[in-house]
């Protein structure tokens, strides 16, 4: 089959060297359109001589190449085709000139790993009739991922016969191939092979079974008709199936229902038995006997009874005691009396400020806040946290001059004025 756009023949080592440094970031995505679009240039003055040699002409010299040609090829600016004609040169991958662009043949230093991949089992110097069109596709595309799954096609399906010049494009690929060679997310290449599928440059297939499809991956053919216009980078089937998704044809259905999941079971409570009409107990021998009252817990602790407040111990702690300097300290003395701290004044700042944070932070700061002072997890607390724990120390020994809170013992304290410790 004949490619009617005319093509130029790359091997695989010369594309995979061209990756390898986008991988190694050698060159930038304007670098490899720039290096595919030298290759146009390359097939323009082969075929105009081929051209003069079938008429029986005499050669004539060509135009020298010029920087303007590949700008109008990429659709660069200036400086960004000089920053990848710089690039592709220091990375040894083209030479560009006003009377030649040399493009090496010998494998880059370190793409060995990769070269070995992309052969697919033949000659890395095999010729690759790559398309024109596709060739000026690849130079004006800006999506990365896109130009990578058009690559790892040709380089898969396409060849060329030795004796005959007849070309083959037909072949088999993964997905996951895909995604694991080039570096790229399963999902942008199943979206780049549907964008493609619906330009009409690759078929679907559609006859293979399972078993060959996790195997070796689905069959492919090339379009060899296929067309680009420069003018717009999709074609107008694609816009189209872009834009009304009723076609059958889109790459994304936003109208697709979704999926019908099962409704979650209603959180009833289970139905017990109702009681009898009396409900004291019919045993002779619990007769006089009655039950004590259950005293509700809160966090570990009984409630107050009777309006009384327990004291403050680290044993059954309070979210309360969180709050009031008073409390406060009381439980500041007993973890020094458990050597849990030392008295001084970083010990009594650091045990305020983890008072406030386990009152921030977490569903149970009772627990939260025992853990800080007990393992020393000072590095929790925010330096906001610490300036606010000073300020509230501060304040307090202001309305308390007689008090030393970080080192005077409980028993010799003075009556102390009642003092919130500040949110």
């Amino acid at each position: 089959m004949d490619i009617d756009s005319g093509y130029k023949t790359i091997t695989p080592l010369q594309l995979t060297n061209a990756l390898w440094a986008l991988n190694q970031r050698l060159i930038n995505p304007h670098g490899l359109r720039v290096y595919l679009a030298s290759f146009i240039l390359l097939a323009v003055r082969e075929a105009a001589a081929r051209y003069r040699r079938r008429r029986h002409e005499k050669p004539k010299e060509l135009h020298h190449y010029r920087q303007s040609e590949l700008e109008r090829l990429t659709r660069l600016s200036p400086p960004d085709v000089r920053r990848a004609l710089s690039q592709l040169k220091a990375a040894g991958l083209l030479v560009f000139g006003e009377s030649d662009i040399i493009v090496p043949k010998d494998m880059l230093a370190g793409s060995e790993c990769l070269q070995d991949t992309l052969a697919c089992r033949r000659s890395p110097r095999r010729p690759i009739p790559v398309p024109r069109c596709v060739l000026q596709f690849l130079a004006q595309n800006r999506a990365v991922t896109s130009t990578k799954v058009i690559l790892a096609y040709l380089l898969r399906g396409l060849a060329i016969a030795p004796r005959t010049g007849e070309i083959a494009s037909k072949g088999t690929v993964k997905a996951s191939w895909i995604a694991a060679t080039f570096d790229l997310s399963p999902r942008a290449v199943k979206y780049a092979q549907a964008e493609l599928r619906a330009q009409g440059w690759i078929t679907q297939d559609t006859e293979s079974f399972q078993c060959k499809l996790n195997r070796d991956g689905a069959y492919f053919v090339i379009n060899l008709k296929w067309t680009f216009r420069s003018a717009r980078v999709r074609s107008p089937a694609m816009e189209n199936s872009l834009a009304s998704p009723e076609s059958g044809t889109a790459l994304v259905n936003r109208d697709k229902p979704l999926p019908n999941f099962a409704l979650p079971s209603a959180k009833t409570a289970p139905v017990f038995a109702p009681p009898i009409e009396d409900q004291e107990t019919s045993d002779e021998r619990s007769k006089d006997q009655k039950a004590q009252p259950a005293e509700p817990k809160v966090s570990g602790v009984y409630e107050e009874r009777r309006g009384e407040i327990p004291s403050p111990t680290l044993r059954c702690l309070r979210a309360e005691d969180l709050w009031q300097f008073a409390r406060l300290e009381d439980l500041y003395f007993q973890a020094i009396d458990r050597r849990w701290l030392n008295p001084c004044e970083s010990a009594a700042l650091n045990f305020i400020a983890a008072a406030i944070r386990a009152r921030e932070a977490g569903h149970e700061p009772a627990r939260l806040f025992v853990a800080i002072v007990r393992r020393g997890l000072w590095q929790h607390i925010t330096q906001s946290q610490e300036e606010r724990a000073r300020k509230a120390l501060a304040h307090y020994r202001d309305l308390n001059p007689d008090r030393f809170w970080h080192s005077m013992p409980k028993i010799s304290a003075p009556p102390t004025r009642h003092v919130e410790l500040a949110a």
